[in-house]
């Protein structure tokens, strides 16, 4: 039977970093027939035949891993988050991971975590650096403005879910008044950075609201944001897939870390100061006369992601 491609679809997602990372696969993929499968529903899936690239951030119920035996998988830039380990690695997990090993780990904590499983494994940084500038602006499309997406959203009280047990939330109800004096803090040395800038400042949120919208608006809205990060001179953001995609653009980026030291975000962000700045926000007025200088050092992990992609999807 041929192959039929598919990608990871967030039908309950509210963040745009997810529907990036599903542009970049089909991107990659470039075919016009491709299978989207709910990333927290594989184990449902019944058809035949479909070749799933399984990359990004798993997952939000770890209780339906492992996915169905219907899917083929090819495990590129796999994130396995804390929060997920334990149910995720149980012994038929991990039996699971080695049946399709090597896997192809988005970050060294992924990689050194299923590694001490026994599980085969290779750094392969992230899909979204495969993302094509041309796609979304014209190679003459001038550079203007900064972007300022979700700076410092961990920092933030107003951003915490609200924990459902006693002990949680009382912790949560102690340390939000030094959270929100850290967040206070943080965003006046953001203002006072963006105030000694002569360009034109855009801010914008990687969160969406998902009432009474559906996934070619969420679609949509991850162009918009790509495009955006596409023509801008400057990107600062705490959030990695509006990171990302600026390094595949040659987009400079500054990545602001205050906020992210829980293991559940660091884990995140564990390989990935090769590609951008990762600094906190008392470190911006370094930056002040200066925007960091593109890297190259995505190009080999671009190749080896879409190597990797092609030969799996060969008939």
């Amino acid at each position: 039977m041929p192959k039929t491609p598919a990608v990871l679809s967030y039908p309950n997602s509210n963040n745009l970093g997810d529907f990036i990372q599903s542009l970049a696969a089909k991107q990659v993929i470039n075919k016009s027939k491709i299978l989207e499968i709910d990333r927290d529903e594989l184990h449902r899936f019944k058809e035949e035949g479909a070749s799933l690239i399984m990359n990004g951030w798993f997952m939000e119920k770890p209780q339906n891993w492992p996915p169905s035996d219907k899917i083929e998988p090819l495990f590129l830039s796999f994130h396995l988050n804390p929060t997920a380990e334990k149910k995720m690695l149980s012994q038929e997990g991990i039996n699971y991971l080695k049946t399709h090993q090597p896997i192809g780990c988005r970050d060294y904590y992924t990689q050194k975590c299923l590694s001490s499983h026994g599980i085969k494994t290779y750094y392969s940084a992230c899909l979204s650096l495969c993302l094509n500038r041309e796609n979304f602006v014209s190679k003459s499309t001038k550079r203007e403005g900064i972007y300022v997406i979700s700076p410092l959203e961990r920092l933030n009280p107003k951003s915490e879910a609200v924990e459902k047990s006693f002990l949680k939330k009382t912790i949560q109800q102690i340390k939000r008044p030094n959270k929100r004096r850290k967040f206070q803090v943080a965003m006046e040395r953001l203002e006072k950075f963006l105030q000694k800038q002569s360009e034109n400042i855009y801010h914008s949120s990687q969160l969406i609201q998902t009432r009474n919208q559906n996934k070619p608006m969420h679609a949509e809205k991850a162009k918009i944001q790509l495009k955006n990060i596409a023509k801008a001179k400057l990107v600062i953001t705490s959030r990695i897939h509006s990171a990302l995609p600026a390094v595949a653009f040659g987009t400079p980026v500054l990545f602001l870390s205050d906020g992210l030291d829980h293991p559940n975000q660091k884990s995140r962000l564990d390989g990935m100061e090769q590609f951008f700045p990762v600094i906190n926000s008392r470190d911006l007025y370094r930056w002040e006369n200066k925007f960091p200088k593109p890297l190259q050092n995505h190009i080999p992990y671009v190749k080896l992601l879409t190597n990797q992609i092609n030969n799996f999807l060969k008939d």
